[in-house]
């Protein structure tokens, strides 16, 4: 028998056929036992590779420890300075923070939850570092009014998340907490306005007055591109920012402060 010709053992299979390992194909069978061992080294690796990367469900496993919750939302909130919130989706968060997107769905059960951790995070983080001062209404009102342009200017998307991802999301529970956020800045402009204080400011309705002041605030930050191009002189952001300040809280103040012999 020639030497190319396949042999039978005691059971009548050929010898080649047990040489090709069982996750081959039959189109490439492997002819040799030192080529199954290479085969099925690299086979062996794959699958370590493969269990090593794939996560149980749970707990997240102690190599991804080191990327929490908060870690997550930081992730989501650098993305959303750079990008409009829906195209910000759960994989790029995943990317951002280095994870699997499997970790990020441990944390948060959907995006809109996630979305709504990342609007909390901003609010709070605001209001942590910028601390109301004690003083007169009137001077209250001008920092409120400043505050809110900064705040529009360093967080561009925070309306857009918000209302497209937080007010009108699917979820009943994320609805119902954006509700509670704004009604508490209500109450803040409700005190604010409060007639029993000393040197009490005009009585308006404290919800028109949030909403007119985040409207002038937010269409600032948003229309530079059409803003810019209008100004008699060109002048540096900053500088704008704060003639634009300076003029809003002169517009709210002389419409609201007391005049004499009223």
């Amino acid at each position: 028998m020639p030497d190319g010709a396949p042999r039978e053992n005691s059971t009548g299979v050929h010898r080649n056929e047990l040489s090709r390992p069982p996750f081959a194909p039959h189109g490439n069978v492997v002819s040799t036992q030192r080529g199954f061992s290479r085969e099925a080294e690299v086979a062996s690796k794959k699958s370590v590779g493969q269990q090593k990367r794939k996560r149980k469900r749970g707990r997240p496993q102690a190599s991804e420890e080191g990327v929490g919750r908060e870690g997550i939302i930081a992730a989501a909130r650098a993305l959303i300075e750079t990008l409009l919130p829906h195209r910000v989706t759960i994989v790029m968060i995943a990317a951002k923070a280095g994870v699997d997107p499997a970790l990020v769905r441990y944390y948060f059960s959907s995006r809109e939850e996630l979305f709504l951790a990342v609007a909390e995070n901003i609010v709070t983080t605001w209001v942590a570092t910028h601390p109301q001062a004690q003083a007169a209404p009137a001077e209250k009102l001008a920092a409120v009014v400043s505050d809110m342009v900064d705040f529009a200017r360093s967080v561009r998307s925070m309306q857009r998340l918000m209302i497209d991802e937080c007010a009108e999301a699917k979820s009943p529970q994320v609805r119902q907490r954006i509700l509670e956020l704004n009604s508490l800045a209500v109450q803040g402009y409700s005190r604010l306005f409060d007639q029993k204080l000393a040197e009490p400011l005009e009585p308006v309705d404290p919800l028109f007055a949030y909403v007119a002041i985040i409207g002038m605030s937010e269409f600032f930050a948003a229309a530079q591109s059409m803003i810019v191009p209008l100004l008699p002189q060109k002048i540096g952001a900053d500088e704008l920012a704060e003639r634009y300040k300076g003029f809003l809280v002169k517009m709210v103040l002389d419409g609201l402060r007391p005049r004499q012999g009223r």
